[in-house]
């Protein structure tokens, strides 16, 4: 990984006040998306994240309100952006040296509990690099 990326890590991690829960896996993914020239993808990846993300805490939120009736859509539309989420990982490990490849496909692409749990992870750490790319846009565009 470059100086380039480390830092953009900290600079995100820094403006959020967060620090990553994944970040070695950060580093491995955003390596891949630069070295694939796919920056687009990974603004793309870190959108879904985010929608991912929000899904979750309306998820669980909901959980607390029983006035909600509409959990099945949120479970529905959470399921199927999390599916985007692990079709644009297995997308950009097909780019990766086979270590890498493994590390991602045994922390995310599996169908277990400690995945899922994972990629909760993850798409929170999306979340937040999604944020700092808004606020990069918004002083840009000043």
């Amino acid at each position: 990984m470059n100086k380039l990326q480390s830092t953009f890590l900290k600079d995100v991690e820094n403006f959020t006040g967060k620090l990553f829960n994944r970040k070695d896996d950060l580093k491995i993914i955003i390596e891949a998306f630069n070295y694939d020239d796919k920056i687009e993808d990974l603004e793309k990846l870190t959108f879904t994240g985010k929608y991912v993300n929000g899904l979750f805490r309306v998820l669980n939120s909901s959980i607390k309100i029983p006035e909600v009736e509409s959990v099945d859509h949120i479970k529905k539309d959470l399921s199927e952006n999390m599916e985007k989420v692990i079709l644009q990982l297995k997308e950009i490990t097909s780019k990766m040296n086979a270590e890498d490849k493994k590390k991602i496909e045994d922390n995310y692409l599996q169908l277990s509990h400690y995945s899922l749990q994972n990629l909760q992870q993850f798409v929170e750490d999306l979340d937040n690099i999604k944020k700092y790319l808004n606020h990069l846009k918004r002083r840009d565009s000043n």
